[in-house]
């Protein structure tokens, strides 16, 4: 029995030592796999530390801001906007001499002039309902006259709203709205009724604007005041002086979306005038606006796909110019413009090409008035930058090309060739001031002066080079050079009006080119 026990307790000792050496193992693998997760740690945050080190920006870039701020159930929309820009011009053919009323001033061989203008608005939303206001300051700094002039007596500063108005819409795409107060208004591309943005102040209109969309069809209306009655009433310390109703501006439009490279278009515009004249520059151009009726009857057909951008414009007035002669005078004007390009993006440099050509008529100074007026035209856009030729008593051929040599900067060259429509009409700029007369000024001479003849319509040769950066997306710098070579019919108006060098037997010698620059940056927020 002992032996038995004896036996027993020999053969439970290996199995007990045996036991303890899996424990031993056990605890040896359970070990390694502590240490192999702990590496695995390490390598993953090593490998997340290296990623986070790679691209520190998507890390830390917050997320993009929304250009609409939430308040209660209102939308508001801040905008910001800042432009400087400074102008010199050089022998400049609308500058000095003698103006329209025949008064003298000296000559006139540089000038320089430094705009600023400044916008802060706000627009808020809350379902069909929508307001907008926003305020602005544009100042003329370190120059007594710019020629691109602030409105009339209004003085070389400006602050005001250029925006205030409130608006009810559908919540449409493409909405239904009625619009009333102060506001910005295009039609068609700006050539009888346009914003002119590049002017010092810009332009809006104290305007009701109904639109209304049915379709691929858009209509609207717009009646717009642009010159106030008087007098105004005790209210407005305006109690005396002559009666005027102002001047007011109607119109109707309508649009049809055929195709993205068909789209047709038809204006009706009424300008009815009882201006208190303060407008009133001595010529002709002037005075058919003092009073009387003029009715705008336009059409246009335009494209815009795979390339190409196109319009045709067609425009023809009708009325009465009642302060040009005594019993006043019957209106029939007329105006063409058109215009193609094509944008080649498959070559280097992405040009883009523009061929362009307008003609509008003049008076010749037989009866019934003929020369047409623009009526709120955009400047610089589509008469040359040098704003000497407005959609008046002029015709002219254009031809431009623009590349993009590297990113975010475009360089633009434009060659332009104008002359007057009628030698005897009026050479009438892109601010739609009267730059003079071929002939001597009408209210500077004693007699009728005969037309002028041939060759002496001939306006000139312009050429305009233009570079634009934009280093980050709000910000645009833009620099621009023009020069024009002054043709006959130039020279004549400004020989006309004592703008030139004075020879020794008493004639009036002008130059022979006129040159504009400028530069300027605009810092647009959102």
């Amino acid at each position: 029995m002992r032996r038995s026990v004896l036996s027993g307790s020999n053969h439970a000792e290996p199995r007990i030592a045996g036991d303890a050496r899996g424990r031993v193992a056990a605890t040896a693998d359970a070990r390694r796999s502590r240490v192999r997760a702990c590496a695995l740690l390490l390598v993953g945050a090593a490998a997340l530390g290296v990623l986070s080190w790679a691209s520190p920006a998507a890390a830390q870039s917050p997320p993009e801001a929304p250009e609409k701020l939430s308040v209660g159930d209102w939308q508001l929309s801040p905008l910001l906007q800042v432009r400087v820009r400074g102008e010199y011009r050089r022998d400049a053919p609308d500058l000095g001499g003698a103006d329209f009323f025949g008064r003298q001033s000296p000559r006139v061989r540089d000038q320089w002039v430094v705009l600023e203008r400044s916008r802060l608005g706000l627009g808020a939303e809350r379902g069909a309902v929508r307001a907008q206001i926003t305020l602005q300051d544009a100042r003329a700094l370190g120059s007594p006259a710019p020629t691109a002039r602030f409105a009339g007596e209004r003085g070389l500063g400006r602050f005001e709203p250029y925006e205030a108005y409130a608006e009810m819409r559908s919540s449409s795409a493409r909405p239904n709205y009625l619009r009333l107060g102060r506001q910005a208004v295009q039609w068609g591309e700006g050539r009888l009724v346009g914003t002119a943005d590049f002017s010092p102040s810009g332009r809006s209109l104290d305007a009701a604007r109904g639109h209304l969309a049915l379709g691929s069809f858009d209509f609207e209306a717009l009646a717009v005041i642009l010159e106030v009655p008087g007098p105004l009433g005790a209210a407005f310390s305006d109690t005396a002086g002559p009666q005027t109703s102002g001047v007011q501006l109607y119109g109707l439009s309508a649009s049809y979306q055929v195709a993205p490279l068909l789209k047709l278009e038809a204006f009706g515009l009424a300008r009815v005038s009882r201006s208190n004249g303060a407008e009133l520059d001595g010529s002709r151009f002037a005075a058919s606006r003092l009073a009387g009726e003029r009715f705008t009857a336009a059409a246009r057909v335009s494209g815009d796909a795979k390339g190409w951008t196109y319009g045709a414009e067609g425009a023809y007035q009708f009325g009465a110019a009642s302060a040009i002669a005594i019993g006043g005078t019957n209106i029939s004007a007329w105006a063409a413009a058109a215009h193609v390009s094509k944008t080649l993006e498959e070559l280097v440099f992405t040009p883009n090409l523009r061929l362009s050509g307008s003609y509008a008529s003049g008076d010749d100074r037989k009866g019934v008035y003929k020369q047409f007026d623009p009526l709120l035209a955009d400047p610089q856009r589509f008469h040359g930058q040098m704003d000497l030729f407005g959609w008046s008593n002029m015709m002219d051929v254009a031809g431009r090309a623009q590349i993009q040599p590297v990113t975010h900067t475009t360089v633009a060259l434009e060659y332009r060739w104008a002359r007057l429509a009628e030698a005897r009409g009026e050479w009438i700029g892109g601010y739609l001031g009267a730059v003079g007369s071929a002939s001597v000024p009408p209210l500077v001479a004693t007699t009728p002066a005969p037309a002028a003849r041939g060759s002496e319509t001939d306006l000139g040769h312009e050429l305009d080079v233009v570079i634009t950066y934009r280093p980050w997306t709000p910000l645009e710098l833009r620099a621009g050079w023009s020069g024009l070579l002054l043709g006959d019919g130039a020279k004549a108006a400004m020989a006309a009006h004592g703008r030139g060098s004075r020879l020794a037997n008493g004639a009036i010698s002008p130059a022979n080119i006129a040159q504009y620059a400028y530069l300027q940056a605009t810092l647009t927020m959102p």
